[in-house]
């Protein structure tokens, strides 16, 4: 039995303000209702069938009796599950796919700027210094992808083009076309072992956390790249920093922390060779836009009786 939803709760009015005619056009007929901030969002709870948003309140689950579809505005549901209380007929879905080609190209382009060292010519250059920096091709090195989903394979893809090797880790293990070697997250250290760069693109969940750490870095060839797109929590960043200290990274660029916004106090912010980056990888122009896109998607197939294609397995954690 198929089912049809008129309503669409939004958290919050911030996706609305910000979202094209052209994004909102397939919604024709339907009600977009905005909840502009958690007060809102609570007394309406329990006639919510269809939720689009992100950071609302997580402990009143037990009370949306009416809810069918949570479509996440990020790929990481970590801040939303375990979601206490929430059934089990609830679906949860994600923006799998909505941040190509922004973040791929984000996480090369730093892999450009550490490996040609743009911030110390930047340096130099407001300095007046004219001094030649020598460095070596990304083309002939190899890449670690810890994380082969959809972005990690993006990642991937990219590398090769460049000329780099590419190795990784997925939780299936099986392989992906282009790359070397792909391995189970609790090989990780085979395929680090060696590489001149690591890219990690995981989700967090319980097994993840904490996953990239003093053992990973040291696996990794001395002076080697570091960047984290992912998800705060999955790194280590203390290590990362001790790493950076001892030489056995070379630089790192890390765009997700456990905490955000980052404190203004926090001694990250000034680790030389750490570029800190608010985590703004994924955020392209139309961000909004396809975040509705793929609301639309997903509803559209549920209406239909079909299992939306982002949904999420909440068993897991993405």
């Amino acid at each position: 039995m198929t089912e049809s939803f008129g309503k669409i709760h939004i958290y919050t009015d911030y996706m609305l303000k910000h979202a094209s005619p052209e994004a909102l056009a397939p919604f024709e007929g339907r009600e977009l209702i905005p909840l502009p901030d958690n007060e809102a969002f609570l007394d309406a709870i329990g006639d919510i069938e269809v939720l689009f948003g992100f950071g609302m309140d997580r402990d009143h689950w037990a009370e949306a009796t009416s809810l069918r579809l949570i479509q996440w505005m990020g790929a990481g549901v970590d801040a939303l599950l375990p979601a206490v209380g929430l059934p089990d007929s609830v679906i949860v879905a994600n923006a799998k796919g909505s941040h190509e080609p922004q973040l791929p190209e984000f996480a090369i382009a730093a892999l450009f700027t550490m490996n040609f060292g743009f911030a110390e010519l930047a340096a130099q250059q407001a300095d007046h210094v004219w001094r030649i920096r020598r460095s070596t091709p990304l083309t002939g090195k190899t890449l670690c992808v810890n994380g082969l989903g959809t972005i990690g394979q993006s990642i991937a893809r990219r590398a090769i083009a460049l000329g780099m090797r590419v190795v990784g880790v997925r939780r299936s293990g099986e392989p992906v076309d282009g790359v070397d070697k792909v391995v189970t997250p609790d090989r990780r250290l085979e395929v680090m072992d060696g590489a001149d760069a690591l890219v990690t693109i995981a989700p967090l969940t319980e097994e993840t956390r904490g996953q990239i750490g003093a053992a990973e870095f040291a696996a990794l060839k001395p002076g080697a790249l570091f960047v984290d797109v992912g998800r705060g929590g999955v790194t280590d960043v203390d290590a990362a920093v001790e790493a950076l200290q001892t030489g056995q990274l070379g630089a790192a660029t890390i765009d997700v922390f456990e905490t955000e916004p980052l404190p203004t106090d926090s001694p990250y912010w000034d680790v030389p060779n750490l570029a800190v980056t608010p985590h703004t990888s994924g955020w392209s122009g139309d961000y909004i836009d396809r975040l509705f896109r793929a609301l639309h998607t997903n509803l559209t197939a549920l209406e239909r009786g079909e299992m939306p294609p982002t949904a999420v397995d909440r068993s897991r954690g993405y």
